[in-house]
């Protein structure tokens, strides 16, 4: 049951002073409508004709029925309007009291004839005879009600007794700030047949039709071309969001039977240091439109001064960023074998050795023939057999020529084992170089990654980039985007896309928009390996309006209803679009000295090292043949030979 029914319901109990009896059945319909159908509510009665014994009565009736109640025969009690449980209270005021409109102007100016206040307006219009009155009181409260705020979100009844037992029950709203009060029929109350409505709608279902009042809204454009494509489809990767929610807002706009104008605006409003806030949430704030036609962010800060409303825009902004070859960011040459095969392999090795260098004793000690003699002319020491080995694996060759089967079948074993594994490891090395990296997947990554970060040149990056507190975002904004001492990495959305087409480069955009030029710009095989990192961790902007708008139930309804219908998504899927599909490589990949940067660094190395033993045995021939030594050397066989003279 509606609102609307529960308080035709109530209004029964306080139209009968000095004109209904409260008999069992009157309370018995009061008890069946309020308890059973609608939320426990609060009675605020202002009767200023009730006597003392008669409120005393219709207190034990309102008891009776369950209801807490408050009766008054004047104006006092109405200082609680700000009281936080007034949207369970219901207000009862007889507009035949002299402080009736008063007390209506007063509410006025609280605001306390919007959502979720309740209204109930007493009047009895019969005259002497028992005939109704004539029309001429209607012009009264349209003429009283013609500069209230009661709008479409109101909910202010009228109950007019107007012959006998039949009572008219109204509400009364107004479209627009400069519409017409209108008299809505919501049905009628008798004793015999109690309360009749004439429908059970919500109110913002039957006062959906505006009938042409004149809405104000404000769309967000950072490029000012924007205003010359909102619905030719031209340029979506620019102000996306802002072109997707325009035919949004006309599409309610025409289920509202409403009119909209926009205005303008380059920011979504941030709050500057003095309280004030900018941008549509400004406007917002100060009343000077009505709904934003531009989705934002859900920020904890708004909330005071806008309400969002459940349409959503799929509309994210991450990092996008193609992961990095293997080889840019690993040891290409050690990942093609396992740690235990690399293991193994190391085991065999060894084992190799040991098997060659005592084969090679033996065939040594046996003796061959005088062309294995001139080939081999001294005996292979474990240095020796420490080349061959390294030298068949490497595929280099080496100089020993094994003679006899031992050593020629430990050197045969050896050799069809370097072959496959060189076969294997080639082929897995061919492969590595064309794969991609799988290791950023976090901003801690991404922060640790070579990658080189970029920003959309866009006011909510620039915004979110400076309120992050979090360690690594910010790290990532002060070390990466907007380096002290330092040009910012702020840039357009094609020179982002272009830099990480040829870069290893990651930008910070929004992702339907760079999907757009990335399904134009770049080739097949450029797509994949393509990712995207959240730094922002916001959910996706919805639509907004003013804090406590007149509208706000019926634009919500309309929002759903065009979720429900598909259209949202229509205009979703034209400018949103999604993460290209990756047809395969087909293209060639080039080898650089990046990807042969750890064999060129294992072959510096090696250079060095080979220098430093050059170095080494310099320094021990001159050591052995120092000058001082020789000297040394004559005078000790001077003195021999001069013993031996003697002793002769």
């Amino acid at each position: 049951m509606s609102p609307a029914s529960w308080i035709l319901a109530c209004s029964t109990i306080l139209l009968g002073r000095g004109t209904l009896a409260y008999d069992d059945a009157f309370a018995r319909l009061v008890a069946d409508s309020v308890n059973l159908l609608f939320p426990p509510v609060t009675v605020s009665a202002h009767l200023c004709r009730v006597e003392e014994e008669d409120a005393a009565s219709l207190s034990r009736e309102l008891s009776g029925s369950g209801l807490m109640h408050e009766i008054h025969r004047s104006s006092k009690g109405f200082e609680r309007l700000r009281d936080p449980e007034d949207h369970r209270v219901l207000w009862v005021l007889d507009l035949e009291c002299d402080y009736a409109i008063p007390m209506l102007r007063a509410a006025n100016g609280s605001g306390m004839f919007g959502a979720p206040n309740k209204w109930l307006l007493l009047q009895d219009r019969r005259t002497f005879d028992g005939t109704p009155a004539s029309d001429g009181d209607r012009d009264g409260i349209e003429e009283t009600f013609r500069e209230m705020a009661v709008f479409p979100d109101s909910e202010v009844f009228l109950a007019r007794r107007l012959r006998g037992d039949f009572t008219e029950i109204r509400s009364i709203y107004r479209r627009g700030p400069l519409s017409e009060v209108v008299l809505e029929d919501r049905g009628n109350w008798t004793a015999d047949g109690g309360v009749l409505p004439r429908d059970l709608l919500p109110t913002s279902r039957r006062r959906r039709d505006l009938a042409g009042t004149h809405l104000r809204s404000c769309l967000v454009i950072t490029d000012p071309d924007t205003i010359n494509h909102l619905t030719d489809y031209e340029n979506k990767h620019i102000d996306s969001i802002t072109k997707a929610n325009y035919p949004w807002m006309l599409t309610m706009v025409a289920r509202m039977n409403a009119t909209i104008s926009f205005r303008m605006t380059d920011s979504w409003g941030y709050k500057d240091q003095n309280g004030s806030w900018s941008g549509m949430v400004g406007l917002l704030q100060r009343g000077e439109i009505d709904i934003g036609g531009t989705g934002m962010f859900f920020i904890k800060e708004r909330l005071d001064v806008l309400e969002y409303v459940q349409l959503y825009s799929r509309m994210r902004s991450a990092f996008i960023f193609r992961q990095p070859l293997l080889s840019m960011i690993s040891n290409i040459f050690a990942l093609p074998f396992q740690r235990s095969v690399w293991i193994a392999i190391g085991v065999f090795l060894l084992a190799v050795l040991a098997l060659l260098y005592v084969s090679s004793k033996w065939e040594y000690r046996l003796g061959t023939s005088a062309y294995w003699e001139s080939l081999n002319p001294a005996q292979q020491t474990l240095s020796d057999n420490l080349m061959v080995v390294l030298g068949a694996m490497a595929q280099q060759g080496y100089y020993y020529e094994p003679y006899r089967v031992p050593p020629r079948i430990v050197t045969l074993m050896l050799l069809i084992t370097a072959l496959s594994l060189y076969a294997s490891y080639t082929a897995n090395i061919v492969t590595l170089l064309q794969s991609t990296a799988d290791t950023i997947k976090t901003p801690a990554d991404l922060l640790n990654s070579p990658l080189k970060l970029g920003a959309q040149d866009i006011v909510y990056n620039r915004y979110y980039f400076s309120q992050f507190r979090d360690p690594v975002r910010k790290a990532i904004v002060e070390e990466k985007i907007q380096p002290k001492g330092h040009k910012g990495n702020w840039m357009s959305l094609e020179e982002g896309m272009r830099r990480m087409r040829t870069e290893l480069f990651a930008i910070h955009a929004e992702v339907g928009s760079a999907y757009k030029l990335m399904q134009e710009t770049f080739l097949e095989d450029e797509k994949c390996g393509i990712e995207q990192i959240d730094l922002l961790n916001v959910i996706d902007p919805l639509m907004v309006m003013q804090k406590h708008s007149p509208y706000r139930e019926i634009v919500r309804n309309a929002a759903h209803r065009m979720h429900e219908t598909g259209l949202k998504f229509r205009e979703e899927h034209r400018f949103f679009m999604r993460r290209p599909k990756c047809q395969g490589q087909t293209g060639f990949i080039s080898i650089g000295l990046t990807e042969c940067y750890f064999a060129i660094v294992s072959m510096g190395y090696g250079a060095l090292f080979s220098l430093a033993m050059l170095l080494l045995e310099l320094l021990w021939h001159r050591w052995r043949n120092r000058p001082w030594k020789k000297d040394i050397v004559v005078e000790e066989s001077l003195e021999i030979d001069q013993r031996l003279e003697e002793m002769q």
